[in-house]
C-alpha cells in the first residue's frame, strides 16, 4: 500500500473512530473534498488540478480572492458555506500562510454565500489574467506552463 493509500485509510478509520465531528474540521474537509485533485500537500495535479501551495498570491490581485471561491470545485461543491469559509481560510494558512497579506482578513460564510452565486464561466481564461496580473506586480514569477 503506497503512503497515499494508507493515509487516506486512516483517515477514514478515524472518522469512523471519532465520529462525524472530526469531519468538521478544515483538514479533514480537506482530506474528504479536495485532497483527490489537489492531492495531501496542496501541489495538485498538472493539467486537472492546480496547485493551493501559493494561493494566498491570488489574494493580491483585483478579482483573485473571488476567483478562489467562484471556482467550480468550491462553488459548486457539497460544503455548505460555513464549511466552505473554514476549509479555504484553512488551505490559504496550510499552504501559502507565509505569503498572506498584511491585510487579510479571512473568509466568512457570507462571503462564501454571495461570492458561490456567481457562476465562473471561463475558468481557465481568468486564471491565466489572475497569473498574469500576479506576473506584472512581480508577486509570481513567470509560469512555466498554463493551466
Amino acid at each position: 500500500m503506497n503512503r497515499t493509500a494508507a493515509m487516506m485509510a486512516l483517515g477514514a478509520a478515524l472518522l469512523l473512530v471519532c465520529g462525524a465531528s472530526l469531519a468538521e474540521e478544515p483538514a479533514q474537509l480537506y482530506m474528504l473534498n479536495c485532497w483527490g485533485c489537489h492531492r495531501p500537500n496542496g501541489e495538485g495535479i498538472t493539467g486537472t488540478a492546480p496547485p493551493l501551495k501559493g494561493a494566498a498570491d491570488f489574494l493580491k490581485v483585483k478579482g483573485g480572492r473571488q476567483y478562489l471561491i467562484e471556482v467550480p470545485g468550491v462553488s459548486q461543491s457539497a460544503l455548505d458555506d460555513s464549511q466552505v469559509a473554514s476549509v479555504m481560510n484553512w488551505i490559504l494558512q496550510a499552504f501559502s500562510g507565509q505569503q498572506l497579506p498584511a491585510d487579510f482578513r479571512p473568509y466568512t460564510a457570507e462571503e462564501v454565500k454571495q461570492l458561490r452565486a456567481v457562476r465562473m464561466l471561463e475558468i481557465t481564461k481568468t486564471r491565466d489574467a489572475l497569473i498574469a496580473e500576479m506576473v506584472s506586480a512581480k508577486i509570481r514569477p513567470p509560469p512555466s506552463h498554463s493551466f
